[in-house]
């Protein structure tokens, strides 16, 4: 049953929610292999993953908050501008996300909370974070103000308290002129700070500031993808680039001798420490540099799992990838048109054995897929796979 959203046009941030969903699925298809046949690489997609639920997926909701014609409004900021769409759900997000931010923009009203203005630059409320931890049913709330004081905070704490699945309130200070949501300084109001989430049997800790994949039941699938053809040995050593917090490092670590978990983000780094030392990883190392140049510096690896951001690898890391000649690369993407160029340098020495697709964000246009690359030179066992 296809869903009907109010305010569609208006916000634009599902673009293809007038489509039936299944045809989405057919339009991110063609596209990824649009993508490749731009760069003469005549492929097949293996595995198209779609989602059992396509709606209420999201795990992660920011709402910004405004002063306009004598009232408070409060959603998503409008595709490519910075109007706010008031709203009062949203179907891609849970019913309990929905009900928490109404309780919080219906007390924010009754307590006349004041509302920052972004060009006056005075008030106090900014934004509000809610963060669902979907497999344990835990719920952070944040919110962003311009000041540390912060009037009302109480009756607002002593309401979402009442809600057993918030876990824990903060308060974030973002008195900065810009668009970026968090600032630096945060203080917990409630509970321990953070939430923990079970993914593909690992636990993580989410605060207000950590990376999550935003839809947690095809995050699973997507790393179950790479878990199946990858294949690796328990002698193997691999590389996993740019990694972010490491989740697909320490996934594949119960499989492999040794991961290294390469991330240029010292606070993503930080956080994959973290999680090996709460799971008992020992097999992990990470490593906060360039995946480019850290690449440079190897001399030999078994495999390499390399997941870049949507503008793709460099030159160089490619280069230097085929210069060490590992017997498998999984390159796992988010941008199809980025995905093809890199893989026309890799396909100089390699070859496509498997390709998926899985759909992370349902009625829009983006799509992950999942690309499993051969050395030409190395006669591999894919009894597995």
């Amino acid at each position: 049953m296809e869903k009907i959203c109010k305010i569609m046009k208006k916000c634009g941030g599902c673009n293809m929610l007038d489509k039936p969903y299944d045809k989405t699925i057919e339009i991110k298809k063609q596209n990824v292999l649009d993508c490749l046949k731009n760069e003469n690489i005549n492929t097949h997609i293996d595995n198209v993953i779609k989602a059992s639920n396509p709606y209420e997926y999201r795990n992660k909701m920011i709402v910004a908050f405004k002063y306009e014609n004598g009232k408070v409004i409060s959603g998503f900021y409008e595709e490519g501008s910075h109007n706010i769409v008031d709203m009062d759900s949203c179907i891609m997000h849970t019913p309990l996300q929905n009900k928490i931010f109404n309780l919080i923009k219906n007390k924010v009203k009754r307590l006349r909370i004041s509302i920052y203005d972004e060009y006056r630059r005075r008030g106090l409320l900014r934004y509000v974070l809610i963060r669902e931890a979907i497999n344990t049913n835990q719920i952070l709330v944040t919110f962003v103000t311009s000041e540390e004081m912060f009037p009302g905070r109480k009756e607002l704490i002593k309401d979402l308290k009442a809600i057993k699945e918030v876990r824990t309130i903060v308060q974030n200070i973002n008195n900065r002129q810009t668009s970026i949501v968090l600032g630096e300084k945060e203080k917990v109001l409630y509970g321990p700070g953070y939430i923990e989430d079970m993914l593909c049997g690992l636990k993580f800790r989410i605060t207000s500031k950590s990376f999550y994949q935003v839809n947690t039941v095809q995050a699973e699938k997507l790393y179950n993808e790479v878990v199946k053809y990858s294949d690796f040995s328990k002698s193997d050593a691999i590389i996993d680039a740019y990694s972010g917090i490491g989740t697909i490092g320490m996934i594949m670590s119960s499989h492999v001798k040794n991961v290294i978990s390469v991330e240029n983000n010292k606070q993503a780094v930080k956080a994959a420490i973290e999680a090996s030392r709460i799971n008992n990883i020992s097999n992990c190392r990470f490593y906060t540099a360039d995946a480019t140049e850290f690449m440079k510096d190897i001399d030999t690896i078994d495999a390499v799992i390399m997941d870049p951001p949507r503008s793709g690898s460099t030159v160089e890391f490619l280069e230097s990838l085929i210069r060490l000649s590992p017997k498998k690369i999984i390159y796992v993407s988010c941008g199809p048109d980025t995905l093809a160029r890199d893989l026309k340098v890799l396909l100089k020495k390699y070859k496509i054995s498997h390709i998926s697709i899985v759909d992370m964000f349902c009625f829009t246009k983006h799509i992950e897929t999942v690309v499993c690359l051969e050395n030409k030179n190395i006669t591999l066992n894919n009894d597995k796979g």
